[in-house]
């Protein structure tokens, strides 16, 4: 099996070198970045081949596998490979508008385009548990569903209705962001009144903060090692495609909007590469003010 992936960033490093490791030899996997060195250091760890250029992806590369930054990243992308014969499969989450507009550049070029959008971060694609949300030709999907089942503890197919992968991503990371903001709020506050780190963690995971996104957090707002797994870049970016989206300029504001200004201040304060829960930083800081 033949494939190129597109893309080196955080999730994509994870989600590539799962690839690679699940299907081992009976895998020859070609990858590519902006950036060179993380391209090299990617090679160095596994037996993947380096791209130079995206017009290097061979011809008999059936898969190629996007997971970049934004749906801009993803149009100057498209335009440079040679998609005849091959399926794309976007991992990337893009702004609903955008998705259809790929699809239909892809189909007229005499390939695929598959949105697939994941649900989790770095380690849960290292160890396979992400939930992937694909949509466009079933034709497609189910040629690729083998290299998406690596990946993923869940796979939700939508079916021909491209854009409802990236409409559900979005869905999903308002509720993401939003507990976010609100469990570093929490911890802030808890801290402000004298309340231990330990004590309010330990008792908001049995308590009305127990979720997923704390267990998964947990160690990051102890430790204050905010590391990025999933960026305050990305979460904010994510819930501006969403609000563009989503809501007309003259409607009155929505919970949206303010968990987005969470993120937007974030930015603001030098953040933006931080993984998303270092928002508690943002609002330990206002606090102690």
């Amino acid at each position: 099996m033949n494939v190129a992936f597109l893309g080196l960033g955080n999730l994509g490093r994870a989600i590539a070198k799962r690839i690679k490791l699940f299907f081992g030899k009976d895998m020859n996997l070609f990858v590519w970045s902006r950036n060179r060195t993380k391209v090299e250091l990617f090679v160095s760890e596994t037996s993947a081949v380096p791209l130079k250029d995206l017009s290097d992806i061979p011809k008999d590369v059936e898969f190629v596998l996007i997971c970049l930054f934004d749906s801009d990243a993803v149009a100057s992308v498209i335009d440079k490979i040679d998609v005849s014969g091959k399926i794309l499969v976007d991992l990337t989450t893009n702004h609903p508008k955008r998705t259809p507009e790929f699809y239909n550049t892809v189909a007229n070029r005499g390939g695929s385009y598959l949105e697939s959008p994941v649900l989790g971060s770095v380690i849960p694609a290292m160890e396979g548990r992400l939930t992937v949300l694909v949509a466009g030709e079933e034709k497609a999907y189910l040629k690729v569903q083998s290299i998406l089942s690596a990946i993923a503890s869940k796979i939700f197919f939508f079916g021909n209705n491209i854009p409802n992968a990236s409409k559900m991503k979005l869905v999903n990371n308002l509720v993401l962001g939003g507990f976010m903001a609100v469990l570093a709020e929490a911890l802030a506050v808890g801290e402000k009144l004298g309340l231990s780190k330990d004590t309010l963690i330990d008792v908001l995971s049995h308590g009305a903060g127990r979720s997923a996104i704390l267990d998964a957090k947990r160690s990051k707002l102890v430790n204050k090692d905010f590391s990025p797994h999933f960026s305050v870049a990305l979460i904010r970016k994510d819930l501006d495609y969403l609000i563009d989206y989503a809501f007309a300029s003259d409607e009155k504001k929505f919970l949206a909007q303010s968990i987005y200004s969470v993120y937007d201040r974030a930015k603001q304060f030098g953040l933006s590469q931080l993984d998303f829960s270092s928002v508690y930083l943002m609002f330990e800081k206002i606090l102690k003010e």
